[in-house]
């Protein structure tokens, strides 16, 4: 079906005086280009679903539909080629709780909690947050301008210490826009093989490649 992306969609004085958090926080001419929230409607099986919803009149708590497991184990297998369990599911209300809810289940207090940084800014605290040891390591800035970012597996494995217990990786990278390679990702999962230590990866972006010819590939299929 095709979608209409177009249409400028005005949300600065839309009708009904929906504020919007983007584009009210900032001046005039600044043009807040956020990945999480754009300025496009949502498709119409998503609204059709919203207003059934609505329509019910009781808003209690929900479940998760088994429909929703399957689904999103049939997309797994179809495509990326790796097959996961339902149980093996457990959703949650965002990316930024899942890091701290990872860090307080896969951790102790005081132990290390390593990220690579520039890095999506939640990332960034979730150590302090947690009662955990903050470690940083720094991607390969681009060698020339319009060359990408590179992962620096020597600077990464120099930040490593007998206290680093979890890695929290982010693979499409933000802000980057980076798709890791099959070569990185599997120095990455060597790395953490040799280390012995957690991965959180954040693949929310899997479906949002820009690279022509990119492909998302699963870092936890990369483990046996």
């Amino acid at each position: 079906m095709a979608f209409d992306f177009a249409t400028p969609v005005e949300r600065r004085a839309p009708e009904g005086n929906y504020a919007s958090q983007k584009w009210h926080r900032y001046a005039q001419d600044v043009l807040p280009l956020w990945v999480a929230d754009m300025d496009f409607h949502s498709p119409p099986a998503v609204i059709d679903a919203l207003q059934r919803r609505v329509a019910h009149g009781v808003y209690g708590y929900g479940e998760v539909p088994a429909t929703l497991t399957a689904a999103l184990c049939q997309w797994s297998a179809h495509h990326y080629a790796w097959t996961i369990e339902p149980e093996w599911q457990q959703w949650l209300p965002g990316v930024v709780p899942a890091l701290h809810f990872a860090a307080m289940a896969l951790t102790q207090p005081g132990e290390g909690v390593l990220t690579i940084a520039p890095i999506y800014p939640p990332f960034l605290a979730v150590a302090e947050r947690t009662g955990r040891l903050a470690q940083q390591a720094m991607l390969a800035e681009p060698a020339a301008p319009g060359e990408p970012w590179q992962l620096d597996i020597a600077a990464l494995e120099a930040a490593i210490t007998p206290q680093t217990r979890l890695l929290l990786w982010c693979h499409p990278h933000n802000p980057t826009g980076r798709v890791w390679m099959l070569s990185e990702l599997e120095q990455l999962a060597a790395l953490v093989e040799r280390h012995d230590f957690w991965v959180v990866s954040d693949e929310l972006h899997c479906d949002l490649l820009l690279d022509e010819g990119a492909r998302h590939r699963p870092l936890a299929a990369l483990f046996p």
